[in-house]
């Protein structure tokens, strides 16, 4: 016979003790929380701070909340202005990354390409330490933020699932020649004078640049109609730019009789028009975002929008690429870009294309990839695709 062994409560106690210790350890840490990460623009080390709802914990995923700071803001500006207890009653994290400047710090970095990739490199590390649902990646500014926010959910409309964006700088040189003297002096020790120079710099900071890319995301603005730092006609301006693609973005949320630097809408009005939002695809589709069977894109940089890819031809001058995956068959028209890619794993489940038209003035490569593997590649200017291309 066996002998049955007598545990003693204080065993058992101590046992559970180190299983609940151990689970603890795996739980990402509550509370704010800093760190550091490598730009993936130009290798700099950056810092961003990051705040973890306790509610949040154990949760299988959690919407995020990426706060773009403000002029003279810094990593600090989510906790300063009130995002943390907002985040805790609703379980939502959130991330304010230091953004950083091509000529000045962060808190003049007037949507410089570096301070973009600031928050695509703090995002990215939230998604690999945390559980994010990624098809809540809600993005807010105001202001200088408000700036970036709105260039952001242009240059990554697949990204965010909907952006908040308050006062602010859209277009950048109408704003210098409009604005008050002191902030066109910060704004041109970041910038520079607009010159023909620097005409690219000020177009590629300036979310009107990109307002075709602004029909496939979800933009909400907001301005107070007696603001002298940012005035009310760069919401006007934005918004009419976006509506000559997509007739349904609505009008700004005007705070009537409302100055730039009060409160104005609060923390909980922003996260309040988030909540219904999530970038997900129509069922069937089995896309990892939104989808789009046409696309109608501006970039300065190589990149890839939903199941786009467009490499620009030359440096300083925007691609445009308009492509369609409609009727079996896959158009291409393209200005200023060297190659275009498709990506299958990103087309919806339904759409399927047999023959190819491209346009472009300069030689143009088309690819066709699965996630990383390409299928098929060509810079003939129409032809057809081969046979089983879409079967995995």
């Amino acid at each position: 016979m066996h002998s049955i062994r007598k545990v003693s409560p204080c065993a058992v106690v101590a046992v559970m003790f180190f299983l609940l210790l151990a689970f603890s350890a795996s739980l990402p840490a509550a509370g704010e929380v800093e760190f550091t990460f490598t730009s993936s623009f130009d290798g700099t080390e950056q810092k961003a701070v990051a705040y973890i709802p306790e509610s949040a914990q154990g949760k299988d995923k959690s919407p995020l909340v990426v706060v773009a700071h403000y002029m003279s803001g810094n990593r600090y500006t989510a906790r300063n202005q009130g995002y943390y207890p907002e985040c805790d009653a609703r379980g939502w994290m959130i991330v304010c990354p230091q953004l950083h400047g091509q000529r000045t710090g962060g808190e003049t970095s007037m949507a410089y390409i570096g301070a973009q990739h600031d928050l695509i490199d703090s995002i990215e590390y939230m998604k690999i330490n945390y559980k994010v649902d990624t098809s809540r990646i809600y993005l807010v500014g105001r202001s200088m933020g408000g700036m970036l926010g709105a260039l952001m959910a242009a240059k990554y409309p697949d990204l965010f699932a909907v952006a908040v964006a308050g006062q602010g700088i859209y277009d950048l040189k109408r704003w210098t020649e409009t604005t008050i003297p002191s902030l066109r002096a910060n704004s041109e020790k970041e910038c520079l004078p607009y010159s023909e120079a620097t005409k690219f710099d000020y177009e590629r900071r300036s979310a009107v640049t990109y307002a075709s890319n602004l029909q496939y995301v979800p933009l909400i603005l907001w301005h107070g109609t007696i603001d002298t730092w940012v005035p009310p006609e760069q919401s006007e301006l934005l918004t009419a730019a976006i509506r000559r693609y997509d007739r349904f973005q609505p009008e700004p949320h005007w705070l009537r009789c409302a100055a730039h630097c009060p409160l104005n809408f609060d923390v909980k009005w922003e996260l309040d028009q988030m909540v219904y939002y999530q970038n997900a695809c129509e069922a069937g589709f089995e896309t990892p975002t939104r989808f789009y069977p046409e696309l109608n894109i501006t970039t300065d940089e190589a990149k890839s929008f939903y199941w786009l890819g467009i490499t620009p031809a030359r440096e300083n001058a925007f691609a445009r690429v308009h492509a369609d995956l409609r009727n079996d068959a896959l158009s291409v028209r393209a200005e200023n870009a060297s190659a275009v890619s498709i990506d299958l794993d990103k087309v919806s489940k339904p759409t399927t294309f047999a023959k190819f038209t491209v346009k472009s003035k300069n030689p143009l490569k088309l690819t066709v990839t699965r996630g990383d593997k390409t299928l098929f590649e060509t810079e003939s200017k129409s032809g057809a695709l081969p046979d089983g291309l879409f079967e995995k």
